[in-house]
């Protein structure tokens, strides 16, 4: 019997509030409530030849954000993901652009795990169950309780 790691954690950080994107491969706050990764393919550094899990659920999180559960269940990437070195996120998105570069469709083709996603705050926060990481602010105007 494989063994199985239960991941979940951001995929993708809320939208900018003015609907802007940094990058066309960015989702609106819309495109985040609708988005459904289950089933999808879960890579190790979108290397699309390295299958490492599958993806089983996304729902927009209280703040906005993409969250995303999936099992990780090859071994190596077990492996790496409890020892902390593949504890980012990354979403491997599909884009079909008119000539003039303008995005038509954005698909989520695969999640991948890695050591580090591009976006901000995409980070593995909870393996089977338990909290792996959080963040917490202490300044006076911005304190906030843990996630």
């Amino acid at each position: 019997m494989t063994e199985s790691l239960q991941i979940r954690g951001t995929a993708h950080p809320p939208a900018p509030a003015n609907g802007g994107r940094r990058n066309p491969a960015d989702l609106s706050r819309a495109e985040i409530a609708i988005t459904n990764i289950a089933g999808r393919p879960l890579l190790n550094e979108h290397d699309s030849s390295n299958r490492v899990g599958t993806c089983v659920a996304s729902w927009q999180g209280t703040d906005g954000s993409l969250r995303v559960a999936a099992n990780v269940e090859d071994p190596s990437a077990i492996k790496q993901v409890r020892n902390g070195t593949l504890r980012g996120l990354s979403l491997g998105t599909d884009m079909v652009m008119n000539q003039g570069g303008d995005v038509l469709y954005r698909n989520q083709a695969e999640l991948s795990i890695c050591e580090e996603g591009r976006r901000p705050n995409t980070w593995i926060d909870t393996i089977n169950g338990r909290t792996v990481h959080q963040v917490a602010c202490f300044s006076k105007k911005q304190e906030r309780a843990p996630r």
